[in-house]
């Protein structure tokens, strides 16, 4: 099997608990607009969803685009 060079490939945090941990060191509340880029697939962006007024997710990855 053909190794992958670590360089091309993407790791994701999917675990709903360490999201909440690292995003509870930022000060966004429910007034704030967000910009996310590179939302990959989406475990960020639905914590920030719930925090926030708005969110506008960019991802160049169509792939990831309907994941």
């Amino acid at each position: 099997m053909k190794q992958k060079n670590p360089k091309n490939t993407q790791n994701f945090i999917t675990s709903k608990k360490h999201v909440k941990e690292i995003l509870k060191y930022t000060n966004i509340n429910k007034q704030d607009k967000i910009i996310e880029i590179g939302s990959g697939k989406g475990h960020f962006t639905k914590e920030l969803v719930e925090m926030s007024q708005r969110v506008n997710a960019i991802e160049i990855d169509e792939g990831l685009c309907h994941a």
